[in-house]
């Protein structure tokens, strides 16, 4: 397997780099990686049409014998779900568990930034409107923002992007206490997230189905909460859409299957992310978080 096709994270619970478990690996590297695979995806997988109609698949009964399969593959702990493996009447109500009470501790204190979610974590300065992640793909804020909101209060500060695996945990909370603006809702099309595909230089995440809502938090300013949606998402589901105070921690929402990824735009002078996850991301690598988790800090 050459360099090209592999993944590696920065795991922060052990200190170590390992090599990423691909979801369904050969499905990118032929659909995202080959000249007719392209041609299908662009006329076929990224339609919104494809992903209901996997989705759907996702949510007959029959779907539930693939969780036990999926489970011990992707070795997922079982011991924090909130209710048992048999209780689940398909994969897709798996696939949205919830999990028990405690099971993801919330760092409350006020100057601390925590991870909306479980997942790969990357931080990239903003800067004359244009973010360079991972593997030469780029794109403008105000591609990344559909035009609905302006991008000049972002310059010079702070990027956040989490990635989220289909076998990670799905739902996602909010990063502070605060109040919530209006969620707008970006249609586009359904392109996957997984490293993979982005190797292949593929202007992806800009032209991705997303939501997007500016939060007034209490302790680090005005935050751009962007939930975007991967190839066989069926919906992203928030729970509140506007005029709504918050808390720390709080479930914002959820994806349905798919790989999905999350990113948050902070001001300048607003926070200071973990140097372990500045290190790695200055070096392309993505770093293992977990939802509620502390990852940064604000600038006081």
């Amino acid at each position: 397997m050459g360099a090209r096709n592999r993944v590696f994270l920065y795991n922060r619970e052990t200190g170590l780099i390992e090599q990423e478990q691909i979801y369904e690996k050969w499905f990118m590297d032929w659909f995202y990686g080959t000249g007719p695979g392209r041609l299908i995806t662009r006329f076929l997988l990224s339609k919104k049409g494809f992903s209901r109609g996997y989705a759907w698949f996702k949510k007959r009964p029959g779907s539930k014998g693939q969780i036990i399969p999926f489970v011990e593959k992707y070795n997922i702990d079982i011991s924090e779900l909130e209710e048992p493996l048999e209780r689940f009447r398909d994969f897709n109500h798996f696939f949205t568990r919830r999990l028990k009470p405690g099971a993801r501790p919330i760092e409350m204190s006020h100057d601390i930034l925590i991870s909306p979610a479980d997942g790969r974590m990357m931080t990239l300065y903003i800067d004359t409107e244009l973010i360079v992640p991972i593997k030469g793909l780029s794109f403008t804020l105000g591609d990344l923002l559909g035009g609905v909101h302006k991008v000049d209060e972002w310059m010079g500060g702070t990027c956040v992007k989490v990635r989220l695996a289909p076998f990670d945990y799905h739902r996602f909370c909010y990063i502070d206490n605060g109040y919530h603006g209006p969620v707008v809702h970006v249609d586009g099309h359904l392109h996957s997230i997984s490293p993979l595909a982005l190797q292949h230089r593929l202007k992806i995440l800009h032209g991705n189905l997303r939501d997007i809502v500016v939060l007034e938090t209490e302790n680090f300013g005005k935050v751009a909460h962007i939930d975007i949606g991967a190839i066989t998402v069926g919906r992203i589901h928030q729970h509140y859409c506007q005029g709504t105070n918050f808390r720390k921690g709080q479930e914002k929402g959820y994806f349905e299957f798919g790989g999905s990824t999350i990113v948050l735009l902070f001001g300048p002078g607003r926070i200071r992310i973990d140097e372990d996850i500045l290190h790695y991301s200055r070096k392309g690598i993505e770093s293992l978080v977990r939802y509620g988790g502390p990852v940064g800090r604000r600038i006081k």
